[in-house]
């Protein structure tokens, strides 16, 4: 039911946006905006029971919930940094599209260091025991 409900906003907010453009180029603007930010916080609300699961399998497997917790950072920005750079490009903005896109490309690998780091001290440790 709440993918339809993410539908119909999408939908309203798409068409209210196209029919404002050629009129009122601001509101089109803020009708946008608007709507990505109701379909942000319905999918947000979404996502918050997945969390749980996560942890639940960090328990269960012995995983540092800090590691837990930098996956779904990185998972994370990298649907914001999407969802803003898709924002952006509709407004005819590809390069600043490009740069959000790359931006968050860089801040995901700059979160990612603190796994690297636990995979190669796993990886060494299995090397000292054979």
């Amino acid at each position: 039911m709440e993918l339809v409900k993410i539908i119909g906003i999408g939908l309203v907010t798409a068409i209210t946006a196209v029919l404002l453009r050629t009129s009122r180029p601001e509101l089109s603007f803020a009708v946008t905006i608007a709507g990505s930010v109701i379909i942000l916080m319905f999918s947000i609300e979404l996502l918050s029971g997945t969390f749980a699961i996560f942890t639940e399998i960090g328990e269960k497997t012995g995983i540092d919930n800090t590691l837990i917790k930098v996956i779904l950072k990185i998972v994370a920005i990298g649907y914001l940094v999407e969802f803003a750079a898709g924002i952006v490009e509709d407004f005819g903005a590809k390069s600043i599209a490009d740069k959000l896109v790359l931006a968050g490309k860089v801040i995901i690998f700059t979160i990612s260091v603190p796994i690297v780091r636990t995979m190669i001290a796993l990886i060494g440790s299995f090397l000292e025991l054979v």
